[in-house]
């Protein structure tokens, strides 16, 4: 909610609904509700956010604003699961066909992480990482650099050799020029009057 470019974004109207349930719907196809957290700070800035995802039946994790990297960590040690998926709150138009896909890289190979934003071929706003939860919960946060704390899979990239990274392409790469996200109000004006993403 404490955007610089745009506060209070994950709660403005996008088709008539806040930009977090059309984000949740979509991840709902893939993903049992019973299994999704809105992983968000616990300034009081974000209590809104909490109580709305909490009436969607969503379950909220609160930690460090700052450091998000500590705060996923913390989400996981409440949700335990094999892997996890990082998807960002601004992305109304996230299309689940993409993380259909990374999951069939999970069951089939020994991977750490599977994105497709290492290399970008797919629109912004249909970003998606599918993390190790095994080897993310191993990573020590107060080794990072701030960058790696605040971006959660930053030290993933940064250490290329040290993880096992699939980065899945779109079968158009032109599609990396587009946008669809929301960082802007006029992002939201845009995107609503467009049929492109």
């Amino acid at each position: 909610m404490s955007s610089r470019r745009f506060p209070g974004k994950v709660l403005a109207p996008f088709h008539g609904q806040p930009i977090i349930s059309h984000v949740i719907s979509q991840v709902a196809r893939v993903i049992p509700n019973d299994r999704i957290t809105v992983a968000t700070s616990d300034e009081p800035s974000d209590n809104p956010l909490a109580l709305y995802v909490r009436e969607l039946g969503v379950s909220v994790y609160r930690g460090a604003l700052e450091n998000v990297f500590e705060r996923f960590q913390g989400c996981l040690r409440k949700n335990t699961c094999d892997w996890f998926f990082r998807i960002s709150a601004d992305s109304p138009l996230l299309n689940s066909d993409v993380l259909m896909m990374m999951l069939g890289y999970a069951v089939s190979l020994e991977l750490d992480l599977v994105t497709n934003v290492q290399v970008r071929t797919f629109p912004k706003g249909h970003s998606a990482e599918m993390i190790r939860s095994a080897t993310f919960a191993a990573i020590e946060s107060s080794t990072l650099t701030l960058e790696e704390q605040e971006h959660l899979t930053k030290v993933f990239y940064n250490n290329p050799t040290k993880f096992r990274i699939m980065n899945i392409q779109s079968a158009d790469p032109n599609l990396a020029q587009q946008s669809c996200v929301v960082d802007t109000l006029e992002d939201l004006f845009r995107l609503e009057k467009t049929e492109v993403c």
